[in-house]
């Protein structure tokens, strides 16, 4: 197995296969890098492959595109995207919806507050008042304040929905968003 180069750490190219050099390299939008849209530990754990074919690779660079970039130059700071792409085998080892825009590569979970200055509540607003976009949820957290922020957009039709996730009784459900 390749080692794992944490973010922003450099080592010497030689010491990396030739793939692994290409996905460091390799970038979905002007922030956001192959490696970090495609990253899974749930692929990891359970050694599955969590490679996007071209339509879904075309998906995530147009979600980039037109939700990530506006929110990263809007705020122009860094903002961590903890989920992007899923392939079908690791959304469902994740316990993602079958149907999840994730699998394929419309979606997106952006965790703002992680690195201090702007928080996810802001993200949040910013994308629904400005951006045009397929579903935006405000992922648990309370009143205040998302854990974190799921937003997808489609080319065809977005939405515009807004919603909710909360636990009850153990299990995720989605509510409208006010």
């Amino acid at each position: 197995m390749p080692p794992v180069v944490p973010p922003g750490i450099w080592v010497k190219s030689s010491f990396l296969p030739f793939t692994e050099k290409l996905k460091i390299m390799l970038k979905i939008s002007d922030h956001i890098t192959y490696a970090e849209a495609t990253k899974s530990q749930v692929a990891v754990r359970y050694n599955l492959k969590n490679v996007p074919n071209q339509e879904q690779l075309e998906n995530m660079t147009l979600t980039a595109e037109k939700i990530f970039e506006p929110v990263r130059e809007f705020f122009n700071y860094p903002i961590a995207v903890t989920s992007f792409f899923r392939a079908p085998a690791v959304n469902a080892a994740a316990g993602g919806a079958r149907n999840s825009q994730h699998s394929t590569g419309q979606a997106m979970d952006i965790d703002a507050d992680v690195l201090g200055k702007i928080t996810n509540k802001q993200v949040f607003d910013y994308i629904r008042e400005n951006l045009e976009f397929d579903q935006l949820i405000w992922e648990f957290g309370d009143e205040n304040q998302p854990d974190w922020v799921h937003v997808s957009y489609n080319k065809v039709v977005n939405r515009r929905q807004i919603l909710r996730s909360l636990k009850q009784n153990y299990k995720t459900i989605y509510t409208s968003f006010k």
